[in-house]
């Protein structure tokens, strides 16, 4: 009884490990959180076709959008850790549990972090027909106005968090309009029926080429290597503004580690694939190099940063 209770369990050990090994042996979901056209779906798809050629199997991209990410990352969350249906998110994915009152996941447990795709740049942004050169004009319009409406990709992503905070720090009279996607608000933006936006450089980068569009500011620390000329909030003198767009990508909660490892490691080679990083970086984004453990720790102290921006900024969900 005892040798066949170990047999047994040497077989089923020896599957998993031939299972594990043999990753992946059919097609592969990736779950985009948001809406076709935006930072996190560009991407994706970009990605995708170097993980088919590189990993023998189709990456299918499925666009869940709504609810800032939340409809894509509850139904990851629900589906099986095997590595066959992963999500792609992003900073909303450390931004909902400090935002949302409560949510149908624990996005800290649910989930095994596998890799950074990118960051990018959060920019401060106007029609071109307005004018506006400088964030100086942009408060001297915004002075002659009881409201200056500006518009994110949606409720509770990092765009819009970045118009909070400024909001709080400069005094400008802003009030967020919601879209369902950066693909929308951007349109909108450069059709002149929103004058003033916040998104990543990634949606924006096509539209500040031609010029329809211009940028005023950057949130990051520093200035993007990609816009040189475009001030940082804190060189303006909204010092400590450091938040950017960032996605990255999601297994299950429980998915082996080697299939981890192995997803790692071929996101990170078609992120260096020097066509992929060229088009990344024309975007005015940084391809993400970082190991499981490195990604895991980053992810950790995303959780961390965004809490305690939300709370001294007052941030409330639209």
């Amino acid at each position: 009884m005892k040798r066949a209770l170990f047999l047994a369990c040497t077989l089923v050990a020896g599957a998993g490990a031939w299972a594990e090994a043999d990753y992946p042996a059919k097609p592969v979901t990736l779950v985009v959180a948001y809406a076709p056209g935006g930072m996190t779906d560009i991407l994706t798809r970009r990605v995708a076709k170097d993980l088919q050629v590189a990993m023998g199997q189709p990456f299918i991209v499925e666009n869940r959008a709504g609810a800032t990410g939340q409809i894509a990352t509850e139904y990851v969350s629900r589906r099986a850790a095997d590595g066959y249906t992963i999500l792609v998110g992003a900073t909303s994915h450390v931004i909902n549990p400090a935002l949302k009152k409560s949510l149908p996941y624990d996005a800290r447990k649910a989930f095994d972090p596998i890799a950074l795709f990118a960051v990018s740049p959060n920019l401060v942004l106007v029609n071109s027909k307005l004018g506006i050169k400088s964030f100086d004009q942009l408060k001297q319009a915004a002075a002659e106005r009881k409201t200056l409406p500006f518009g994110t990709a949606g409720a509770g992503g990092s765009p819009h968090i970045v118009g909070e905070v400024l909001a709080r720090k400069s005094g400008l009279p802003l009030v967020h309009v919601a879209y369902k996607g950066a693909g929308p608000a951007m349109a909108d933006l450069v059709s002149g029926q929103v004058p003033f936006g916040i998104s990543e450089s990634v949606t924006a980068d096509a539209y500040l080429k031609d010029e329809r569009i211009a940028a005023l500011a950057v949130a990051s620390a520093q200035r993007s290597r990609q816009y040189p000329q475009v001030p940082t909030l804190s060189e303006l003198g909204y010092k400590g503004i450091d938040l950017s767009t960032w996605v990255g990508v999601y297994a299950p909660a429980g998915t082996p580690r080697p299939i981890l490892q192995k997803l790692n490691e071929q996101i990170r080679k078609a992120i260096a694939n020097p066509d992929t990083a060229a088009y990344i970086q024309s975007t005015g984004s940084e391809p993400g190099d970082l190991d499981l453990k490195g990604y895991a720790s980053f992810v950790n102290s995303e959780f961390d940063k965004w809490a305690r921006v939300i709370k001294e900024a007052n941030v409330k969900d639209d």
